[in-house]
């Protein structure tokens, strides 16, 4: 999708079309960034909902956004940061949204049983990273976004985005090793 031309028919001809397309195209991957951070799916949705607002509301101005998938994002982690310190709810995990999906096997119920506890582990561990750590890893790992894009959003150097991203990756690892060691 070509997102430029989106932000010129609703910064120029104000075309509904447009937007609509832009906020189902960027809506469903903002709020699953806004719930890593607010863990209430209703919060993430109205702070989403409240980004793509102002992307309409900002007419012309709009056409000054380089990158309006890292502007979208980083509007919204910091509203959700600004949601939490209004709110002071720091302490509701949800680990079911952030398990990876990629490490079960579904052949037999044993493989079930033993994937399910990887995938427990495996959560376990991404929930135990430092949340700037865990954020890269998701980042870049499940929202495909490059390191630049990432430092963009969390305002941070590659370098960092580097150095959390093989923290993350080491101790996922470790989890992994765990894992293997305990089959044998």
């Amino acid at each position: 999708m070509d997102t430029t031309l989106l932000q010129e028919q609703i910064a120029i001809f104000r075309n509904e079309g447009a937007y609509k397309r832009l906020f189902l195209y960027f809506y469903k991957g903002l709020v699953r960034f806004a719930d890593t951070y607010v863990r209430q799916n209703e919060v993430a949705e109205e702070i989403v909902s409240d980004a793509m607002l102002k992307v309409w509301t900002m007419k012309e101005s709009l056409l000054g956004i380089r990158n309006l998938k890292v502007y979208l994002f980083t509007a919204v982690r910091n509203a959700a940061i600004n949601y939490l310190v209004k709110n002071r709810n720091y302490t509701t995990w949800d680990i079911d949204n952030i398990a990876p999906e990629t490490f079960i096997s579904h052949i037999t119920p044993e493989d079930e049983a033993i994937g399910r506890e990887l995938k427990h582990d495996f959560a376990k561990a991404v929930r135990q990273l430092p949340p700037k750590c865990q954020m890269v890893y998701k980042l870049v790992r499940e929202d495909s976004f490059s390191y630049k894009e990432v430092a963009a959003i969390m305002d941070i150097s590659e370098n960092t985005v580097d150095r959390h991203l093989n923290i993350a990756m080491r101790r996922l690892a470790d989890v992994l090793k765990t894992y293997r060691r305990n089959l044998r």
